[in-house]
């Protein structure tokens, strides 16, 4: 166990890891079914020095894989893009983002990037709806760049601390997030 244990520190330790944070974020967003978080925050506990630039290139590559599936969803949806749908068995989550992204636009992107709620739905479907490529690359950068900042913050200056309040708060802040998304459709309709 102790030899496992360290095989895995001198993996994140290695700069060599750092690709493959960078193409796990890349892929995480168009069909990769692990979440970045789960290799960005050890990388980040123990590279701590590097935590804030780690986040940047995080949401970067995250955001350029958000790119790819908004062109697999824009060009590819009828070859590509059903078959990642169908295959991590989101299609009601697609289905519930189609009709939303229509009504609401880049709120529920800004949702999407921010929270648990699949990325890579909201990739494809804002290319299958044809939502405008600039604000959709905006509206993700500006919900998966805090993202992965704070949880790289958190991991620099709480250390293991922060593992745990990720784990039990992203729950909370993720309901707090709809409640807020709920509020503003019913403030929109009241108006």
């Amino acid at each position: 166990m102790i030899n496992f244990n360290n095989n895995i520190y001198n993996f994140f330790k290695n700069k060599k890891s750092d690709l493959y944070l960078y193409l796990i974020s890349f892929f995480e967003s168009i069909f990769f079914p692990i979440p970045t978080d789960i290799f960005l925050i050890p990388k980040t506990l123990i590279n701590k020095d590097r935590a804030v630039k780690l986040a940047i290139y995080t949401t970067i590559f995250s955001v350029l894989g958000g790119v790819a599936g908004y062109m697999i969803g824009h060009f590819f949806y009828d070859e590509i893009g059903i078959q990642i749908i169908e295959k991590f068995n989101l299609i009601d989550e697609f289905n519930l983002f189609s009709k939303s992204i229509n009504e609401y636009g880049y709120l529920f992107i800004f949702i999407a990037g921010f929270t648990p709620i699949p990325y890579k739905i909201a990739a494809i479907t804002s290319g299958l709806v044809n939502i405008s490529l600039v604000g959709f690359i905006f509206f993700s950068i500006i919900s998966r760049g805090p993202r992965f900042i704070v949880e790289a913050l958190l991991c620099k200056y709480l250390g293991k601390k922060a593992e745990k309040i990720i784990r039990d708060y992203s729950f909370l802040f993720t309901i707090l997030l709809l409640i807020l998304f709920i509020l503003i459709i019913v403030y929109k309709e009241i108006l």
